[in-house]
């Protein structure tokens, strides 16, 4: 029977905990250009079982300011940083880029992400979809394809809780699981079971949980030998000694009269658990409800509620005590791998992950629909099989043939649930377009208000990132977010004209955020302007940057410059300007920006003279906010400015920019 109770997997992840997934496009993108790097100056050299080419790659990363500090054992810090990449299928297992990871470093090379697919998302993000669609997780018991998973639970139940995308939709390790776990959420959503109650009828069913539990009925636990083989931990007697004696001292507790020394074991062992793992913490407090003022007749009476305060038979006890350690580890390692899923999900774009409700995108939710439920059922393949099949460039509509549908069918479903839009093969991508709008106005109304634009402006001025993770889940850094708030804030300064969408040359995701990646870049957001009353047809280039002033001169004079010039050039509108907005404004690139409006260039059919530049503080991007200025305001206070021929050029940002912003 011991040699029953081992570890085994009980739940499905993407990626490894091993590696921080924040910014994820970005991450991959910037390991393939690494890994390319590492193979073009060895191109001989084999990867697996060579720790001095694991190391080399390790210091290149570092050398790149990829990581940072040094690994106890770089080799194996390599291999774990790249093993998510092996899983989907942009490197295979000997770490050289496969044909689908060179697209994605050829798009990001290129800086050509813009898409034209069915479903309307970027490129990579396509080429992601594809892979996730062929992923499949064959590994100590567990043979399911994750992602047609998901899509299935979501073509069936409609959405997803945050609740049961992390602690049950990982539970469904096969087919049989699969739909075993569909009914339970649906049980879930009626109150007939709790997420404590689903993960204990699944540790029920398994076999290592079933022999410890016989195992302790039979004869219970005499030592802490015996307690580390019921643990599974696999990391021997020394790692589960509090946990052990917690275990004897709780069960002392439960025979006598609840009191101080009673209320201090349980407040050591809260504090023991915290340090070790804080959310397996978080469970035991939960179950024991645990607070600071637990010595009240209103705890005594609800301790008669916690079953292990009513157990005098010990391996009765012993047997609960085993079955709530374990779904707290269950509970605390589905938390770990939620994240990690949801990073890896979100790389196809197609799915929202919206507080606490996950769902497809619109036209995603119509196309798998009635498919999805194949897609799940598609035999799982041999390991020779999937290797080739993974790492295989192959057309969407190939990896299933129920991919191979009719686009009309999938209109005529839309049409039908939206009757007052017009849905056709000819217009889906204006309506997919008005749908993302209609999200991001209300993205806006929700989460950017004027207030909290303010708020985000400072914390980025001051580089607070965890002040700035309190707002939204990003998959990007600072400057990217930066640059994502001036659109919108510049969005609102227009009373929300155009579509900002596309006046952003940022990727998004599929909740409408930012995402960083591995690429330069043109200019940062190009807002377009019709012709009217109280100004002519042009555009205006927004530049963000939050380098430090030593830098700035440096990095910034010239990619404005360019920038801008290349748009007068290319659409031959000599009223197009630029507006660089930087935590810091230098002098020196104050003065060279204003200096341009005496450059002469070439444009399409003539030589041109003169870039208009404005230069404004995030200071001045703040006070503009509170005076909920109009764009028409702003040109005409740029226009004057640009137009002086009096002030020198240091003076000319101080009294005719910053100065006339501050008298608003």
């Amino acid at each position: 029977m011991l040699e029953d109770i081992k570890f085994q997997s009980y739940c499905w992840s993407l990626g490894t905990t091993s590696f921080r997934v924040k910014d994820l496009n970005f991450k991959i993108e910037r390991q393939l250009q690494i890994l390319k790097e590492l193979w073009n100056e060895n191109p001989e050299i084999n990867w697996n079982g060579n720790d001095s080419i694991q190391e080399e790659y390790y210091n290149k990363m570092l050398q790149k300011e990829f990581i940072t500090g040094e690994a106890n054992n770089k080799s194996k810090d390599a291999r774990q940083k790249t093993s998510g990449l092996v899983q989907i299928g942009v490197i295979d297992d000997n770490r050289h880029i496969s044909d689908i990871g060179q697209k994605i470093v050829d798009i990001v090379e290129k800086e050509d992400f813009k898409g034209d697919n069915i479903f309307n998302i970027n490129k990579d993000s396509y080429i992601y979809l594809k892979q996730l669609l062929k992923l499949q997780v064959t590994d100590n018991g567990i043979n399911v394809k994750p992602f047609a998973v998901l899509l299935y639970f979501l073509a069936e139940l409609k959405y997803l809780s945050k609740d049961e995308f992390t602690y049950i939709l990982p539970l469904a390790t096969n087919r049989e699981y699969t739909d075993l776990m569909l009914e339970n959420i649906r049980i879930f959503r009626d109150n007939k079971k709790t997420i404590e109650d689903i993960i204990q009828d699944k540790m029920n069913n398994m076999l290592n949980y079933k022999s410890a539990i016989q195992f302790i009925k039979e004869n219970g636990i005499k030592d802490i030998e015996e307690f580390s083989i019921i643990d599974m931990g696999r990391k021997g007697t020394k790692y589960v000694e509090p946990m052990y004696k917690f275990f004897n001292n709780l069960y002392e507790i439960s025979q006598r009269e609840f009191d101080e020394e009673a209320l201090d074991t349980i407040m050591a062992f809260i504090k023991e658990q915290t340090k070790k793992n804080s959310k397996v913490a978080k469970y035991w407090k939960d179950y024991l409800r645990y607070s600071p003022r637990m010595l009240t007749e209103e705890y005594l009476e609800e301790i008669k509620e916690i079953p292990l305060f009513n157990f005098n038979d010990k391996k009765e006890y012993a047997i609960e005590f085993f079955k709530v350690m374990h779904t707290a580890k269950w509970k605390a390692t589905l938390e770990d791998y939620a994240d990690l899923n949801k990073r890896y999900i979100s790389l196809a774009d197609i799915v929202i992950f919206d507080d606490d409700k996950i769902e497809l995108d619109v036209f995603p939710k119509y196309f798998f629909l009635n498919i999805s439920k194949e897609i799940v059922n598609t035999p799982i393949l041999s390991k020779e099989e999937y290797n080739n099949f993974i790492l295989e460039d192959i057309e969407f509509n190939k990896i299933y043939n129920c991919l191979d549908i009719n686009v009309d069918d999938v209109i005529i479903q839309i049409q039908a649930d939206y009757p007052d839009k017009v849905v056709s093969k000819d217009s889906i991508k204006t309506f997919i377009e008005d749908e993302k709008l209609r999200r991001f106005n209300e993205l806006i109304d929700t989460k950017f208000s004027e207030n909290q634009l303010i708020k985000l402006f400072n914390d980025i001025e001051r580089n607070d990132r965890n002040a700035i993770n309190e707002y939204a889940d990003w998959n990007s850094d600072i400057p990217t977010i930066f640059e994502y708030i001036l659109g919108i804030t510049w969005y609102r300064f227009s009373n929300r004209s155009g579509n900002i969408l596309e006046y952003m040359k940022l990727s998004l995701d599929a909740n409408l955020l930012p995402k960083t990646h591995a690429a330069g870049g043109t200019a940062d957001i190009v807002y377009e302007y019709n012709r009217n009353e109280e100004y002519p047809e042009h555009k205006v280039l927004l530049e963000a940057t939050l380098t430090e002033s030593t830098s700035q001169r440096k990095n910034e004079m010239e990619p404005v410059s360019r920038h801008l010039m290349r748009e007068i050039q290319e659409n031959d509108n000599d009223d197009t300007y630029a507006v660089f907005v930087a935590n810091i404004l230098q002098e020196e690139v104050l003065s060279d920006f204003r200096s341009r409006k005496n450059y002469q260039f070439r444009g399409k059919n003539s030589v041109k003279t003169g870039l208009k530049i404005i230069s404004l503080s995030i200071q001045d991007i703040i006070k503009l906010i509170n005076v909920k200025v109009q764009y028409s305001k702003l040109y005409g206070i740029f226009e004057t400015a640009y137009k002086d021929t009096e002030i020198n050029d240091l003076e000319w940002y101080e009294k005719l920019i910053k100065n006339k912003v501050n008298n608003l």
